[in-house]
């Protein structure tokens, strides 16, 4: 990589040319924000893509369900070849030859939570659209052909940074650990961060960039590139200093002993100096690639290529974790992974796995900010849909909105702007921080439903504590709005309120006051 490829490739690069003289006017040189109220937290958040379509189904095993061996009768993993975990079946690369008892370790400890049956509606069995609908957070179901530009999280930070790239964090916002910025993080303002591999290379690139001439105020028909370039220098200037300041003083803390050689565990490695150092970027991407196992995912001994991605995955971030632990540093941590879909149920007699839908992901962290366990329900191996897929529990931008709102400051309302829509989050993540008006907002009853069970007719009681706008919605158990019960401004007091749903099954009520959100489940029979 080259000079002139690095300006291409690091911060606003994505920004039209033709948006320059808004993005501009009014300044002189790009201006760093110090102290700026979505800066203040230092949570920091990790996201693992691992690429190609992780096989849930062979990562924790169904070994229980004699379906299971019926549709896998060539790669489906016998129970004495699994290590069990309280009464889950994990595939053994999660734990063998990993340091501190890998994911076993972490799970008992209640520093993992595994969700199963992730997806979306319509799903997408394409490698790419399917990634891009799961990195832009958005799932164009009337237009397929829809360019996805932006990325979910890319959205959140030019939001919450409206004067990008003229006011920028002192260090980059998010980093992608490879040679491109990933699109999750792009917006229409621009690249809102930075790609790295090598932080004394990233520097060396960098450092200098910055011109000597200011941004031109003027007609010349050059005028906007020459601005756009400009920027785009200066950022780069300033970020490699930064990145490389806080790599040189944090590889001196961290415990470089625990890291594997693996090009994963190196990659988390980097990502543990750089916290450790002190940048204050919030959050970091990597992707592990190859999940795309059609043949030969397993070899006769149940190991193969699937085993060690997952042994890899494993590794890495349990070594990453115990490092965080020595450091003091855990309780900052969040982390989990996404994939762009799952495999089919039923393998394809070339001891592997086609192109799927609905999977399982991990999310881990510090057992006081992360609900560890196993969420929702084990796959349903009978009920699959028409193509033999396992069908989707929770919208996964379910567990993008536990990140948005807990991890990195979001509202409900930030919520809706990002994804086009509210989603309820499941409670795997606590909050650090949490004020005394978030949880003061309703009284001590809290939400009360009655009857709960009942028959469609029900009434939602609950104190208003304060004066607020008030959301009240009924979310179905994919996390996404069934029925909008009302949305206006109240004043506080004791509320009755009536609601009637028309379908059965199981739903949750949701009261978004202020910033926050309060809710409770109930069932419809009828």
């Amino acid at each position: 990589m080259n000079r002139r490829r690095f300006i291409k490739t690091t911060a606003a690069i994505g920004i039209g040319l033709e948006l320059m003289p808004d993005l501009l006017k009014g300044f002189d040189e790009p201006e760093i924000i110090i102290q700026d109220e979505f800066l203040e937290g230092d949570n920091v958040v990790i996201i693992l893509e691992l690429f190609g379509g992780n096989d849930g189904l062979n990562t924790i095993i169904p070994a229980d369900d004699d379906q299971y061996y019926k549709i896998r009768p060539n790669i489906g993993i016998p129970k004495d070849e699994t290590i069990k975990v309280n009464d889950l079946y994990f595939n053994k690369a999660l734990v063998q030859d990993v340091k501190n008892g890998g994911f076993k370790r972490m799970f008992e400890d209640g520093r993992l939570a595994i969700v199963e049956g992730i997806g979306y509606d319509q799903p997408n069995l394409s490698h790419f659209r399917s990634e891009d609908i799961w990195l832009s957070g958005i799932n164009p179901k009337s237009n397929h052909k829809e360019k996805l530009l932006e990325g979910w999280l890319g959205r959140y930070f030019a939001l919450k940074l409206p004067n990008y790239p003229m006011q920028i964090p002192e260090h980059p916002i998010s980093i992608s650990i490879d040679g491109a910025i990933s699109l999750i993080f792009k917006s229409s303002k621009g690249d809102m961060g930075v790609a790295l591999t090598n932080p004394d290379e990233f520097y060396k690139l960098g450092v200098g960039l910055s011109p000597k001439e200011s941004l031109m105020q003027g007609n010349s028909y050059y005028e906007n590139e020459f601005n756009f370039i400009h920027t785009i220098a200066r950022q780069s200037d300033i970020y490699s200093q930064a990145v490389k300041t806080a790599y040189d003083k944090g590889i001196q803390k961290i415990n470089g002993n625990l890291y594997s050689e693996t090009e994963l565990s190196q990659k988390f490695k980097l990502i543990s100096a750089l916290i450790a150092g002190g940048l204050k970027t919030k959050v970091y991407f990597v992707k592990l690639s190859n999940f795309d196992t059609h043949a030969q995912q397993m070899n006769t001994a149940y190991t193969g290529q699937h085993y060690l991605l997952l042994n890899a995955v494993s590794k890495a971030i349990s070594e990453f974790m115990q490092d965080a632990l020595e450091n003091g540093l855990s309780e900052r941590i969040t982390g989990m992974t996404i994939s762009e879909f799952g495999r089919r149920a039923y393998d394809n007699g070339s001891r592997g796995t086609d192109h799927g839908a609905a999977s399982m992901q991990f999310v881990w962290g510090n057992d006081k900010f992360i609900n560890g366990g196993y969420w929702n329900n084990r796959p349903n191996l009978v009920d699959l849909d028409a193509n033999g897929n396992i069908k989707y529990q929770t919208d996964y931008r379910v567990i993008y909105t536990e990140i948005l709102e807990k991890r990195l400051g979001a509202t409900p309302e930030d919520v809706v702007k990002v994804f086009g829509e509210p989603f309820l989050p499941l409670n795997i993540l606590e909050k650090r921080v949490n004020s005394v008006t978030e949880r003061n907002f309703l009284g001590k009853n809290g939400i009360v439903i009655s009857p709960n069970p009942n028959s469609g007719y029900g009434i939602i009681q609950f104190e208003l504590k304060y004066n607020t706008f008030v959301d009240i919605s009924v979310f179905n158990l994919t996390g996404r709005v069934h029925k909008t019960i009302q949305r206006s401004y109240l004043t506080e007091g004791y509320y009755k309120i009536p609601f009637y749903i028309e379908d059965n099954g199981t739903f949750i009520i949701a009261i978004t006051a202020g910033n926050s959100r309060f809710s409770e489940k109930f069932t419809v029979f009828r």
